[in-house]
């Protein structure tokens, strides 16, 4: 069932259509139709409370009957807007609401670029470029299946309809190209509609739907999605499908799923030579019992960085600081939670550090490179509380009078006496120092570890931060100047000062993160309440 969502934004030809000039609640004017589906069409508008921002809206192929779709609705378009926060490689949910018919819709941010979908129609992807847009959608699809915290609990979220259209490659003039995956919760959604019958009710795109889907299990897992991003990975480096079909009917579908087993890719095109491990990788993930394929994400994350190692060179650690910055920017192909965050989970509060609540960095030797990590013990609740929200990393220095930085993690929360901010000094001038600001500067990442005060043997949680370009440059730029510094003050006095700094900066952090907060939760405060208040207007209207 294709559907092109949100294709060719820049110079689509406008098409005619019942929406299209419309004001959707008197806030939203319609402008173009540009991509329709089986789940619903996609339009592009202007959000007049916004100054005429343009947005993307999505509205759905059928209406609300009632109150319980009513809720699902709105669940799982909250449960979108949740991981859109969370991930930046899951597009944006701002808003959402139901037109007059009582027909569903939600708006998204809007776009600029094209769907894998379109790509993958000129020709498939080189391997570089495959390794970048696959460790992308993996990264948002492990954020996902990590999962939302609800009243305590974390929910794990399975995207269920994982397809070259749900891909799509937005072009950003600083970041260069974002991969974005569209659509979470919309096909589970639409396939819970009662006194419906398996193949009326199924959602997905027969060919890319994993062999449980088909087959109507509801309480689908992870390795549903991994198994469609598998198809969607052959499809990436081959230009085409792995399973041969005489028709697109369901039956035809389902038996190429569940019995036929997948070519090598050089079977398929024997122009395209990858290496052995990224072609177990993806019969791995092609497998037809889900016990047999990677148990999550991470897995093939690991699989992919030890692609792209081989690939490309290691690094040599006779290179300067300066110009291992500049070299490893570029190659860095999978850049947060890999393996190492795997192995933190599995890390142990050190016997010589004190059960309270304090925090202390420690560089994690892997085979690859020792990855920066940041140890923190708070209470459960703390931990919990501050999972889902925004986490910052800022770095203060004065180094005129001596080259030390302060370190600062911050975990927001709204309300600024609740903030918990994770301060470390970073001495550039001992050897502890330097190396795990130079790990900062080349990795352009850390793992922050939590570890509970109730449960204080084993951590917890981990989640990862990272740096922007110019803070790993600044960290470069601080390192080289901590071997040319001539100390005018003692370390302490250097602490007291930074300390002070630090006191004074915090205001402006708080309210940087408190602008970043509004933005990314523009359209979502007070939802459940409008759209039932929405909703209950619709159902009284005579």
């Amino acid at each position: 069932m294709p559907e092109n969502k949100m294709e060719s934004m820049v110079g689509q030809k406008a098409e005619l259509d019942d929406y299209t000039g419309q004001f959707l609640n008197n806030r939203y004017l319609i402008r173009d139709l540009i991509g329709k589906g089986g789940m619903g069409r996609v339009y592009l508008a202007e959000d007049t409370a916004k100054g005429g921002m343009l947005i993307a809206i999505k509205i759905l192929s059928l209406s609300l009957l009632n109150q319980q779709m009513s809720q699902r609705f709105a669940r799982e378009i909250f449960i979108g807007a949740q991981l859109g926060r969370k991930s930046r490689h899951i597009v944006r949910i701002l808003s959402y609401g139901v037109t007059e018919d009582k027909t569903p819709f939600y708006v998204m941010e809007y776009l600029q670029g094209k769907n894998l979908k379109q790509i993958l129609k000129i020709q498939p992807l080189t391997i570089s470029r495959f390794l970048e847009i696959c460790n992308q959608i993996c990264l948002g699809l492990q954020c996902a299946h990590q999962g939302i915290s609800l009243k305590g609990e974390i929910y794990p979220i399975v995207h269920r309809d994982i397809k070259p259209e749900n891909i799509f490659i937005a072009e950003d003039i600083k970041k260069g190209e974002i991969v974005k995956i569209l659509d979470f919760g919309i096909a589970k959604f639409l396939t819970e509609r009662s006194g419906m019958t398996l193949t009326d009710s199924f959602i997905g795109s027969l060919p890319y739907c994993s062999p449980e889907h088909m087959e109507g299990r509801k309480l689908l897992d992870v390795r549903s999605d991994i198994y469609s991003l598998g198809v969607l990975m052959f499809e990436m480096l081959t230009g085409k499908h792995p399973f041969q079909t005489k028709s697109n009917s369901f039956g035809t579908w389902y038996q190429a799923h569940r019995f036929q087993m997948p070519p090598t890719v050089e079977e398929v095109n024997p122009q395209v030579k990858i290496p052995e491990i990224l072609e177990k990788i993806l019969m791995s993930c092609l497998a037809k019992e889900v016990s047999d394929r990677p148990q999550n994400i991470n897995q093939i994350l690991e699989g992919l960085e030890k692609v792209n190692a081989q690939l490309n060179d290691v690094i040599p650690s006779t290179s300067t600081s300066t110009d291992l910055i500049k070299i490893s920017l570029p190659v860095q192909l999978v850049p947060a939670t890999l393996l190492s965050e795997k192995e933190c989970l599995q890390k142990n509060w050190p016997k010589n550090k004190p059960i309270a609540s304090i925090g202390f960095p420690h560089l994690l030797q892997t085979p690859q490179k020792p990855i920066p990590t940041f140890w923190a013990m708070l209470p459960k609740q703390e931990i919990a509380k501050f999972l889902d929200k925004i986490h910052s990393t800022e770095f203060i220095s004065k180094m005129s009078v001596y080259p030390m930085l302060l370190w600062v993690t911050v975990l927001y929360d709204v309300q600024p006496s609740t903030t918990k901010w994770l301060p470390y000094f970073l001495d550039l001038k001992d050897n502890k120092g330097q190396n795990i600001a130079r790990s900062l500067a080349e990795v352009g990442y850390y793992h922050l570890l939590f570890f509970s005060l109730e449960d204080p043997t084993h951590c917890s949680h981990v989640t990862t931060l990272n740096l922007t370009d110019k803070q790993r440059q600044q960290l470069v730029e601080w390192l080289d100047m901590s071997q040319q510094s001539n100390e005018l003050i003692l370390p302490n006095q250097a602490k007291n000062i930074l300390r002070t700094e630090y006191e004074k900066v915090k205001l402006d952090i708080l309210q940087n993160l408190a602008t970043h907060q509004k933005i990314e939760k523009e359209g979502l405060k007070n939802w459940m309440t409008k759209f039932l208040e929405m909703f209950l207007k619709l159902l009284l209207r005579p």
